[in-house]
């Protein structure tokens, strides 16, 4: 004669399930808790160098979001986050072609001193930009630019009064045509 299957219980089934979710739940938050305090470290490694920024440059703002995963914004398009696989941190930038890698390290000084070489360079070229468009009287480099800026704003200027022309002797046409 066949022995009858073990007995089936759906209550100890759905507490099983309740108890794998539970231990699912407690290393995904220690992982997450993880995370942000890695971050918190480097956040506390850039606290001196933000706090070196120019006053008039407001590109930079150190920011520890803890979304998932945990992000520590460097401005509005870079920003550091701990590998989930590896545990290094990452220092990557958005675009508009999407996601890149600028660095990646599990040493908390390494990543912090790429990314004040980082904000160096970006306060760099912003200073060069900013010369090429406000010194006309500068050296002879931009000097070169500064007429080819000025007749391009007229350009853009032009356009936007033809542009404003068009579209008003559109609207008086449309309504023209449209009285009965």
């Amino acid at each position: 004669m066949a022995r009858p299957a073990a007995s089936r219980s759906l209550r100890e089934a759905i507490r099983k399930a309740r108890f794998d979710e539970a231990e699912r739940l407690d290393v995904t938050a220690d992982r997450r808790d993880g995370e942000i305090a890695r971050l918190e470290l480097l956040k506390a490694e850039l606290e001196t160098v933000f706090a070196e920024i120019p006053a008039r440059d407001d590109r930079f703002n150190l920011v520890l979001v803890p979304s998932r995963p945990a992000r520590l914004w460097i401005d509005l398009f870079t920003y550091a986050a701990v590998d989930d696989g590896s545990g290094a941190y990452l220092f990557v930038r958005n675009s508009e072609n999407g996601r890149r890698t600028l660095f990646s390290s599990s040493n908390v000084a390494d990543m912090a001193d790429r990314i004040t070489r980082h904000m160096a360079h970006e306060i760099v070229r912003r200073e060069r930009l900013e010369a090429a468009l406000t010194g006309p009287a500068q050296a002879s480099k931009f000097a070169d630019e500064a007429p080819r800026a000025s007749s391009g704003m007229s350009v853009i200027v032009s356009a936007f009064l033809i542009g404003l022309l068009t579209g008003a002797v559109g609207l008086f046409a449309a309504v023209w045509l449209s009285a009965p």
